[in-house]
């Protein structure tokens, strides 16, 4: 049993990432996070902690060591998920993947929740919570069939401001959060949601009908997955905190 003293640590999964090609260190893979995410949770009142990437990416027992430090779980954005994980073959639309990096985020998630550790997962980590309930991904936004005019989640320009909404499902865990019904989100990502996993449910979708936010609903923690990424917005203002307030609360419950 965690002191309740101590502010709860966030864990926040590593991701394998691929340093410059004029780098002296090109052939070594760098396993990073950034200050949004960490800055974040710190606001919220948590500790940020980084859990690299393992060696063996599904060693269950490093998991276990990574969870018994931790008391809930962030799942960043990153590359695009391997499709073979949730029964795809490669569309030539597919981006970049790692597939240690998402052995050992999936393998995380499954392990957290089955500790009763609560779960955030930011854009492609909204995508491992999907997969890892069984879900499937559209592996590019141009595959999804939309009525009426598509917006373009990949929107770089002003990462920390608004570019879409997203409406709240009524009911929703999500939109207690918020005084509204919906919210001005950001958009970075060019792969969607496509069939939600068993015990998960839509909390936000955006005006073309795209899946922007999901939570569970299978009497597990806390876990919810958001498409847009709220930590780049708290470094603007704190319209998203509740978002990670939300997820320290109840990682101190689950001590």
């Amino acid at each position: 049993m965690r002191d309740n003293v101590l502010r709860p640590v966030i864990g926040i999964a590593g991701t394998l990432d691929r340093p410059p090609a004029d780098s002296p260190f090109s052939d070594i893979h760098r396993d990073i996070t950034n200050e949004a995410y960490t800055s974040s949770i710190r606001l919220a009142g948590g500790t940020p902690i980084l859990l690299p990437v393992p060696v063996h990416a599904t060693d269950d027992t490093e998991v276990a060591e990574y969870l018994a430090l931790c008391d809930g779980i962030l799942l960043p954005g990153g590359y695009d998920i391997v499709p073979s994980f949730y029964g795809q073959e490669r569309h030539e639309l597919l981006g970049e993947t790692d597939e240690e990096t998402d052995r050992f985020q999936l393998a995380l998630c499954k392990a957290a929740r089955a500790k009763g550790l609560p779960v955030l997962g930011i854009c492609k980590g909204c995508q491992v919570i999907n997969v890892a309930f069984g879900g499937t991904l559209w592996q590019d936004q141009s595959l999804r069939p939309v009525e009426g005019v598509r917006l373009n989640h990949q929107h770089y320009t002003n990462p920390k401001e608004g570019f879409h909404q997203a409406f709240l499902e009524p009911g929703s865990k999500l939109a207690t959060l918020f005084p509204g019904p919906h919210l001005f989100v950001n958009s970075l990502h060019h792969q969607q949601l496509k069939d939600v996993g068993e015990g998960l449910e839509v909390a936000a979708r955006a005006e073309d009908g795209g899946i922007e936010a999901v939570e569970a609903v299978d009497g597990g923690p806390w876990t919810c997955g958001v498409q847009w990424h709220p930590e780049v917005m708290m470094l603007r203002n704190d319209m998203m905190f509740p978002i990670f307030a939300k997820l320290v609360s109840e990682a101190r419950n689950a001590r």
